[in-house]
């Protein structure tokens, strides 16, 4: 008799539901579960893309340069750092300060810290072939920049340096040496292959276009300051008249118009780099005529750019070069 009346009592509050609308609210009721429950699962579906999809960590990447106190290498420094955290990548920088065992130990580093890939500006173009097969042999791709090494490396990035001497050379005949005739000299830098292709890119543009300019006298400063100022010295002494001289770098710039100073001789120079302190000198219209100028940022991006194009699966040109530009007091402002 119970049990009757208890289905009595729910049959009739069935009936008083569904007069009072109890229908329809029982229809929005399984719509609600249904869609909690697709939400539920999309939810989930979401959850386990984002599993899926995590973001691997950004690539790390050995950069060792020549010498960090040039101020060139410091607005490379800066320009890959700044790309480097567009692209959300880590750079690993070294200084190699021209020591070549140095900069062996840092990339043998770089191999023990397994970064991504390996940039260097060797300390010396013959014998940086060693610490390319280290790196090869460890599956780590080898970027140069700026210096070119004997090893085999994916891609070279660099200003156009025998480009860059041709226009130091177009410079001295269409502003200094006019007529055509007169003596001039090189301060080089023998170790370094680019600074070769500097002084190669001058003097054979000299031969070409204006053969009765002499070259009288080559001389390798080693990347050293106060050499240069010495060779200089020596230059001036040995001869009667040098009309001008080319430095392949600021550094053997600055060394050269010392001792031109000092000896109160007009000898114009031609520097290359285009630093601060050139630029400063070309501003006050004394011996520094001219500076054939490199673009660091855009080297130091490009290089970054190289180094991703080719760990997303793509090989970048074996050889980047970057348009050098002259400065002289026209534009040094």
């Amino acid at each position: 008799m119970m049990k009757k009346a208890i289905v009595f009592a729910v049959a009739a509050a069935m009936a008083l539901t569904a007069c009072s609308g109890g229908e329809k609210t029982a229809e929005v009721a399984v719509e609600s579960e249904t869609t909690a429950a697709a939400q539920g699962t999309e939810a989930e579906k979401e959850a386990e893309k984002s599993v899926g999809q995590e973001e691997e960590p950004g690539k790390k990447v050995g950069v060792s340069l020549l010498n960090s106190t040039h101020v060139f290498y410091n607005n490379i420094q800066k320009s890959m750092d700044y790309t480097a955290g567009e692209m959300g990548w880590s750079v690993d920088f070294q200084d190699a300060s021209g020591d070549a065992n140095k900069q062996l130990s840092q990339v043998q580093d770089f191999i023990t810290k397994k970064v991504d890939a390996i940039v260097i500006a060797p300390t010396n173009s013959a014998g940086s072939k060693s610490m390319v097969e280290l790196a090869d042999q460890a599956g780590i791709p080898v970027f140069t920049m700026d210096i070119k090494s004997d090893g085999d490396v994916v891609s070279h990035i660099a200003t156009d340096n025998y480009k860059g001497g041709e226009l130091a050379a177009q410079y001295l005949i269409e502003n200094i040496l006019t007529d055509k005739t007169g003596t001039a000299a090189v301060i080089t830098y023998s170790e370094i292959e680019s600074c070769v292709d500097r002084e190669k890119g001058f003097t054979d543009y000299l031969e070409k276009n204006a053969p009765d300019i002499v070259v009288a006298d080559i001389q390798n400063y080693s990347g050293d300051q106060q050499k240069a100022a010495d060779v200089m010295q020596n230059m001036l002494l040995k001869y009667d008249n040098i009309d001008a001289v080319f430095c392949v770098g600021d550094p053997a710039a600055i060394g050269a118009l010392s001792s031109i100073t000092a000896a109160e001789k007009d000898t114009k120079i031609i520097g290359y780099d285009g630093n601060p302190e050139g630029i400063a000198e070309i501003k006050k219209g004394g011996n520094w005529v001219a500076d054939v100028a490199q673009d660091p940022e855009a080297i130091g991006k490009t290089t970054m750019e190289a180094v991703e194009q080719y760990l997303n699966g793509t090989n970048p040109e074996k050889e980047i070069l970057i348009a050098p530009y002259i400065i002289d007091a026209s534009n040094a402002e």
